[in-house]
């Protein structure tokens, strides 16, 4: 019954199967039958394996071109993330170039600015020079009164000591 049923997988004919699977069973398989046999399974066989390859041979062509689809999709998608990323950085770039330009006239006022106070601080200092000036003339012209005034007293102090002291 075994040999039967593998006879019949094997694609051979129901009536022929059963008679050498009664043929096997007695052990009366003819050189001819055996050889039967072979044929039918190297043809089977032989279809199978074409069957096989053929599969194989469009799995393989489905795959590069699936392989082929997911690298040119790939390659779309890096083309997009790179003109993402240039426009990004022209973006930075123009950015960067205001904000440049900005720190570049904030810097020229500030030295703008430095250089008047240094003009003021010129100016003032000059003003300072000169009231000091006239602030010394005044002091030296008070020294002199005072150095007048001194000597005065000093002499009227000697000399009325010397008049209590002679007297």
């Amino acid at each position: 019954q075994m040999v039967l049923s593998e006879l019949i997988k094997a694609g051979i004919n129901q009536e022929i199967a059963e008679d050498l699977a009664y043929r096997y069973y007695k052990n009366e398989l003819t050189h001819k039958d055996i050889e039967y046999l072979k044929e039918n399974f190297d043809i089977k066989l032989e279809k199978v394996q074409d069957s096989l390859n053929n599969k194989i041979d469009n799995v393989r062509n489905e795959l590069k071109a699936d392989i082929e689809k997911v690298e040119s999709n790939l390659k779309f998608e890096i083309e997009k993330v790179d003109a993402g990323l240039k426009a990004d950085i022209k973006e930075l770039d123009n950015k960067i170039e205001k904000i440049e330009a900005g720190l570049k006239s904030d810097i020229a006022s500030v030295s703008n600015e430095v250089a008047l106070v240094r003009k003021d601080m010129e100016i003032n200092k000059m003003e300072l020079n000169s009231q000091l000036i006239k602030i010394t003339s005044k002091l030296e012209s008070s020294f002199k009164l005072h150095y007048w005034m001194f000597g005065t007293v000093i002499t009227l102090f000697v000399g009325i000591f010397l008049t209590l002291i002679f007297k």
